[in-house]
């Protein structure tokens, strides 16, 4: 059942072009070729730049961005009654907003470069079995809908009527918002990339980064292990390997080890869904198969604070929770009673303690910057972040940055 690879990786588009000659030179470099780092050369490529984009991998995505679940729901960590808790409205806010915005670059974009094939429309069901959850759904629900988002919260058999096949009577209800889209990440990711560099963005493969220092006078010396690189400005998306150039952040992005199951395809479709706080999660795959994520309860730890392979993408796979999730299936899904489970594989997570990420300048250090530490929601943000950083590298104010993700409230 386990696979090397994730579905994505495994169907994906090859990446094509061979890796340029390192230079030694640069206006921007940006260390990470995931989603993060590809969709800022992207945008920084509009702007008329010709950024360099390192990465220890043969090809972009074959970390975390190719080994998610390919969800771009909207919203943060936390559903939006409970962000409103912790970071007052204002500030919840601008925080769902900016995947709002999202969305709509997602689909700007993928239209505009000819990568419509990597995107599809979908809508989110966020179930709840016990009777808080369900409450903080309901609150949720009218939080939306106040301002001025569209949501509703579905008793069980109006949440069955959505969701497209059964449900069991323990299913209490769920927050439906509609309007939402997946990605085929790897397709999406090297999508980006390519469009990056026929508009002159320069991909080097195969190249890990050592070190990042301050050159007298101003800029920055990118050490790799096929030589040096100058740069006016660097860009480290890294996600959780961020801390093995920038140390200072090891106490706040901490590892974390998400892991999938993948069914056979089957017959009916179904919304993208969470429960449990989304600790458990799952969605369809555009072949229709079904992708279950989470049960990071039933791992000691949690999963959490995990140790990073040296050289690898990923951490092993668990056989006994891809067991757990191939069960847990059926219980919530009757009509995958008997569906195969053909394919498990594994990613890692960057958590940081208040599930805020990592977006702006390193304080302190001109011209060196962080977009890192999504909290297991990277896609969501994954146009929008890209976007408002290029402009703030470029002297613009990259207003759509939430002030929750400034890198200066660890240090």
């Amino acid at each position: 059942m386990q696979s090397p690879d994730s579905y994505w990786l495994t169907t994906g588009p090859e990446w094509t072009r061979g890796s340029a000659a390192l230079p030694r030179h640069t206006g921007v470099c940006v260390l990470g070729a995931g989603v993060m780092g590809s969709t800022l050369a992207y945008w920084l490529t509009r702007a008329g730049q010709r950024p360099l984009v390192l990465d220890r991998n043969p090809s972009p995505a074959m970390g975390s961005s190719g080994r998610n679940a390919g969800r771009l729901i909207q919203g943060g960590h936390a559903q939006h009654a409970v962000a409103i808790e912790r970071h007052g409205h204002a500030e919840a806010l601008a925080l769902y907003q900016a995947t709002l915005v999202n969305r709509d670059l997602v689909r700007e974009v993928v239209a505009r470069e000819g990568l419509e094939t990597t995107r599809h429309a979908t809508a989110k069901l966020d179930l709840a079995v016990e009777e808080d959850e369900a409450l903080e759904l309901k609150r949720t629900a009218e939080a939306l809908r106040s301002d001025g988002i569209p949501a509703e919260w579905l008793d069980l058999p109006a949440a069955r009527e959505v969701f497209g096949t059964d449900l069991p009577d323990t299913v209490l209800g769920g927050l439906y918002r509609p309007d939402q889209d997946s990605v085929h990440s790897v397709a999406y990711v090297r999508g980006m990339a390519d469009t990056a560099a026929r508009a002159g963005a320069e991909f080097v493969c195969g190249v890990t980064a050592t070190s990042v220092e301050p050159v007298q006078g101003g800029g920055w010396l990118v050490t790799t292990d096929a030589g040096q690189v100058a740069a006016e400005h660097v860009v480290v998306a890294l996600n959780a390997w961020t801390p093995r150039l920038l140390p200072e952040l090891a106490p706040v992005v901490q590892p974390v080890r998400g892991q999938l199951v993948q069914t056979a395809p089957v017959p009916f479709r179904i919304p993208q869904w969470g429960l449990d706080r989304g600790l458990v999660y799952g969605g369809q795959a555009p072949d229709g198969s079904l992708l279950l994520g989470g049960l990071r309860t039933t791992v000691p730890g949690r999963d959490e604070g995990i140790d990073l392979p040296q050289d690898g993408n990923t951490p092993a796979f668990s056989p006994e929770l891809a067991d757990r999730l191939a069960t847990a299936l059926p219980a919530l899904l009757p009509e995958t009673t008997g569906v195969p489970v053909v394919r498990a594989w594994s990613g890692v997570m960057a958590f940081t303690p208040d599930r805020c990420p990592l977006v702006g300048a390193w304080p302190g250090r001109e011209g060196l910057w962080v977009m890192a530490a999504f909290n297991g929601h990277g896609m969501p943000y994954s146009q929008v972040m890209p976007e408002q950083l290029a402009e703030r590298i470029l002297g613009g104010p990259g207003a759509g940055i939430p002030t929750a993700f400034d890198p200066a409230r660890f240090l």
